[in-house]
């Protein structure tokens, strides 16, 4: 818990000491040990070359030269006793540098680890700090005459040499790694901590920046934007996605206050003219024809309901609710919606829906979705349509192969729409001339719930191309599932583009 609470500079600084702490103290180790073992090889090496010196001049009788070798020696003759060398290894023969086989002859020299033993309180300073030790030995029997009696020529004899590998010059020099490493190992995590701090407190400037541009940004003032750092940089991405982020709050609390105002003036407009006609009624009881104002409240009252239903179903596309997904067929789909369009045309228009079907024979392309919002999205498609046609709406269903995506392809020969409002008629609350009034146009969100119906489906709504004055042509593309798209790609007619219609009467 004390962790989290941390600031994220310190426990970076934290974690880089303690890594290089351990990374250092793993470090010091090993170049210890080695300083060590690397001196206490040239000890045995300097030993063995000892070994060969002391035997050679020993054999030649040249003992004068013999006291000038830095290495700490002995000679025994083969009833263990002392015959020259180092005083302070003469309380440790016979035992334990003579407890060795007797070796008649040269013999390669042996290295082996012994415990010096016990000495008496009289014995020499030096003898007493080698007592108790466990020791490196190498030792080696050669042939030369024995000096005991001090005679100039002595019988021949076999005799024992051994040297003793002390670990002082290895403890010296590790002790001087020591005396360095004691200082220098906490400097250095000290130094990386430093490092480390003074690098993220600079790394996290911008962050802090940011930080406090983002405290100034509320609800009534989206416009500001945090600064962008000029590297180019995770903090420099984060800043730019956070802009990002910005602007799309910026537009959607646009479009949210925008709807609104739209939403109560559409709101707001059937509701006065309904007040000022019960008003009027009232205020002329006498004159008025009541059973018309009831019909005419009706029918502002069915517009109100309608508008109020088509908000609501904007408000949960918006929230993207889960719906129900389940296998749709969009021909038999686009039949329905075809014959309640045929039903519900105006008398004053003169309309014929004909629907084309492109399927596997016995079979629909079928899509995943909610049978509910894909029959809405075809219903304000076709009303669209059959008001602005002018004889004829055609209503086509097929399946691309090459994009894997269902087509429901709505085209009408009404005046059509200009280049520059194809995006716009998308819009909430958008009538572009007088014949999309609300008496005859609807809510004028319409097209607004379609689009938005199938991008929750996954899919788009796009006007496609048309000739000037040749009508409308909306065209849905949805996912196909998995595994269909090649088996619904193939019933295409042959020579056909994906996506093109071609007139056929549904009966």
């Amino acid at each position: 818990m004390l962790g989290k609470r941390l600031p994220i500079r310190l426990r970076a600084a934290l974690a880089a000491a303690l890594t290089a702490a351990v990374a250092f103290t793993a470090g010091a180790l090993w170049l210890r040990n080695e300083v060590y073992a690397s001196k206490m090889g040239d000890t045995r090496n300097r030993a063995r070359a000892s070994l060969d010196l002391i035997e050679q001049r020993y054999q030649h009788g040249n003992t004068q030269a013999l006291f000038q070798s830095p290495d700490t020696w002995v000679i025994v003759d083969p009833a263990g006793r002392f015959v020259e060398g180092d005083p302070d290894l003469a309380p440790f023969v016979p035992d334990p540098l003579y407890g060795l086989p007797e070796r008649p002859g040269p013999t390669v020299p042996i290295e082996q680890d012994l415990r010096m033993g016990s000495v008496s309180g009289d014995a020499r300073s030096g003898s007493k700090q080698l007592a108790g030790r466990e020791l490196r030995v190498v030792t080696s029997a050669f042939h030369a005459p024995g000096l005991l009696d001090g005679r100039p020529t002595a019988p021949v004899e076999n005799l024992t040499l051994h040297i003793l590998v002390t670990p002082q010059d290895a403890e010296e020099a590790v002790a001087t790694v020591d005396h360095v490493l004691y200082a220098g190992l906490p400097a250095a995590v000290l130094l990386v901590a430093l490092i480390v701090w003074t690098t993220t407190s600079r790394a996290l400037h911008p962050v802090e920046v940011i930080q406090q541009r983002l405290r100034t940004i509320t609800s009534r003032d989206l416009s500001l934007r945090v600064p962008v750092p000029p590297r180019q940089d995770e903090i420099a991405r984060l800043a730019a996605t956070t802009n990002d982020t910005l602007d799309r709050l910026e537009q959607a609390a646009e479009q949210q206050r925008r709807f609104t105002a739209d939403a109560s003036h559409e709101l707001r407009t059937p509701l006065a003219a309904l007040r000022a006609d019960l008003e009027v009624a009232l205020h002329y009881p006498d004159r008025t024809d009541w059973p018309d104002v009831v019909r005419g409240a009706l029918g502002d009252t069915e517009r109100l309901e309608q508008l109020i239903e088509d908000l609501l179903l904007l408000a949960d596309l918006d929230n993207r609710s889960p719906s129900t997904a389940q296998p749709v067929d969009l021909a038999a789909l686009a039949r329905k919606a075809a014959a309640q369009a045929r039903r519900h045309a105006p008398d004053s228009v003169s309309v014929s829906v004909s629907v084309r079907v492109d399927c596997p024979a016995g079979g629909g392309v079928t899509v995943h979705g909610d049978p509910r919002q894909l029959a809405r999205l075809l219903r304000n498609l076709l009303d669209n349509a059959v008001r602005h046609a002018r004889g004829r709406v055609l209503v086509t269903v097929s399946a691309d192969a090459a994009t894997a995506t269902a087509l429901v392809e709505v085209r009408d020969d009404g005046p059509g729409i200009p280049a520059e409002h194809h995006e716009k008629i998308f819009e909430r609350f958008t009538r572009l001339d007088a014949s999309r009034n609300r008496t005859s146009g609807g809510t004028g969100l319409g097209l607004a719930i379609a689009r938005e119906i199938a991008h929750n489906h996954h899919g788009t709504l796009t006007l496609g191309e048309t000739a000037p004055a040749a009508g409308a042509h909306f065209v849905v593309a949805l996912p196909l599932p998995e595994g269909r798209a090649l088996q619904e790609g193939r019933t295409l007619p042959e020579g056909r583009a994906p996506g093109s219609a071609t007139p056929h009467e549904d009966s």
